[in-house]
């Protein structure tokens, strides 16, 4: 059963938090190869990358509480 109130921030939340995972996990095994220089530079780019996502996820987040104090949440959830 689904406890957590529908805002129209809840549809992005899983996909947010599906998309940092995979690049953590993507990070993770390009860390694991042996350190190369251009190596490093896509480490940076992805390391970029997932604190720009985690930005958008807490900010999503946090309008999706926002949304659910003041009262705007849907009446009906979405059809999957």
């Amino acid at each position: 059963m689904h406890t957590e109130p529908i805002t129209r921030h809840s549809r992005a939340l899983p996909e947010l938090r599906f998309s940092l995972s995979l690049l953590y996990v993507g990070r993770f095994l390009l860390g694991m190869q042996t350190p190369a220089p251009a190596l490093d530079d896509g480490l940076d780019a992805i390391d970029e990358r997932i604190e720009e996502l985690t930005d958008e996820l807490v900010a999503t987040e946090l309008l999706h509480e926002a949304a659910v104090l003041a009262g705007d949440v849907d009446a009906q959830p979405p059809l999957n």
